[in-house]
């Protein structure tokens, strides 16, 4: 006879069971329960005539899982890595030689719609976790009224990386065809909302950006000073040949340093109370025998290519004088193989009148770097690259320095 203390314990361990597990076959119940009924606490038979009863209970559903296999599938992974050896001249910032892993990033995508994609990247350069460099919101055609216009419509918001040239976008050892940046290396990450368009047709479309942002140095949030403002129009006349210009004005950034880099330079002239920068581009790029891959220019298919960039800064500075310069490089790369090719990049920072800055550790008045370069594709994403940069300053402190280097790593997309 089952007394009340053991339908007590039926009712429970059948609860435990059949949100658990409630498999119906002997062999694969809960120990528990072959326990129990090994024990003449409950029959097989009772379980069944239970389970059956409940599955006929009106409004008696099984519960929804957490189904975290869709929510993996809108998660993405990706990144890229870079580690290898570097030695410069003794005046250079690796005298002794160097192991290093100057490019390790890890980016996460969720995709909550068709129309949003959150995105958060860790910087993790040089083993280190240095900040999130990226962490914004990017939308694109959610405005349904403009799905059949020749007109699609973008945004992000969030910190993200400022649409100033074109460098910026491979400015890397895995996706730059070479190792080492121009001698400007115009870049720049902030917070605040950017808008894009593409006007026209599909293939060829202009391209228009334009962001508000924070304008001032730093990760994190919005310092509520003045805003910075940066612009792009980009277009591709033809399916080798292709044009920008670019315009950054940060605002009123008092005496904080900007967030646009130009040449390493991001803190105010010396002595300055108060000052702002504007700075302007032009890119072009023309490829050879163009393939589907363009950019980023060490994983293009075209047979060759050759970009150029030309900008001009200045930095408004009161009560002291101000801090003027222009900028650009001449870049080329060559397919020898399917699997070789070989690139190189001159360019050059000049700083007008007697005005000296830092670059590469060097302070003088004009930094131009001519860089060549060797790489070899292991698979279609790991590279090994071999770089020669030769480095000239100009009007040095000490003269010119000896911070020629030599560099060679192993780069990876994943």
């Amino acid at each position: 006879m089952v007394t009340i203390k053991n339908r007590i314990w039926i009712l429970f361990v059948f609860v435990m069971v059949f949100f658990i597990s409630t498999l119906p076959a002997l062999a694969q119940r809960d120990p528990l329960v072959q326990l129990l009924i090994k024990k003449g606490i409950i029959t097989e038979q009772e379980i069944a005539q239970m389970e059956k009863e409940l599955a006929q209970t009106p409004g008696k559903e099984e519960a929804p899982r957490v189904d975290l296999a869709k929510a993996a599938s809108k998660l993405k992974i990706k990144g890229r890595a870079a580690l290898g050896y570097f030695d410069s001249g003794e005046s250079g910032s690796y005298p002794s030689g160097s192991f290093e892993v100057p490019e390790a990033k890890i980016q996460f995508g969720f995709e909550p719609d068709k129309y949003n994609t959150f995105i958060l990247r860790a910087n993790l350069n040089n083993a280190v976790f240095n900040n999130l460099d990226y962490f914004y919101l990017d939308s694109k055609d959610f405005l349904p009224f403009l799905e059949d216009k020749p007109v699609k419509l973008s945004s992000r918001i969030g910190r993200f990386k400022l649409d100033l040239g074109e460098e910026t976008w491979s400015n890397n050892s895995v996706e730059g065809a070479l190792i080492s940046n121009s001698a400007a290396n115009t870049s720049g990450s902030d917070e605040g909302i950017q808008i894009g368009l593409n006007i026209g047709d599909k293939k060829r479309p202009l391209k228009v950006t334009g962001a508000i942002t924070n304008g001032v140095t730093g990760v994190g949030s919005d310092t509520t000073g003045p805003k910075a403002f940066t612009g792009k129009i980009a277009y591709r006349f033809s399916d080798p040949f292709y044009v920008s210009t670019s315009y950054h004005h940060s605002g009123d950034l008092k005496a904080s340093n900007s967030e646009a880099s130009i040449g390493g330079l991001v803190s105010r002239p010396t002595n300055a109370l108060k000052w702002d920068r504007q700075v302007w581009e032009i890119d072009a790029r023309y490829d050879l025998e163009p393939g589907k891959t363009i950019d980023p220019p060490a994983y293009t298919d075209s047979l060759a290519y050759l970009r150029l960039a030309y900008g001009q800064f200045y930095d408004n500075a009161q009560p002291v004088a101000d801090r003027d310069g222009n900028y650009g490089f001449v870049e080329g790369l060559w397919n020898i193989t399917d699997k070789i090719y070989a690139a190189h990049r001159s360019s050059f920072i000049d700083l007008d009148g007697d005005t000296t800055a830092a670059f590469n550790s060097v302070t003088a008045n004009k930094y131009t770097r001519y860089s060549f370069g060797l790489g070899y594709r292991l698979t279609d994403a790991t590279l090994l690259k071999t770089e020669y940069s030769i480095n000239r300053a100009g009007k040095a402190t000490t003269g010119d320095p000896n911070d020629d280097q030599f560099a060679t790593v192993i780069s990876a997309t994943f």
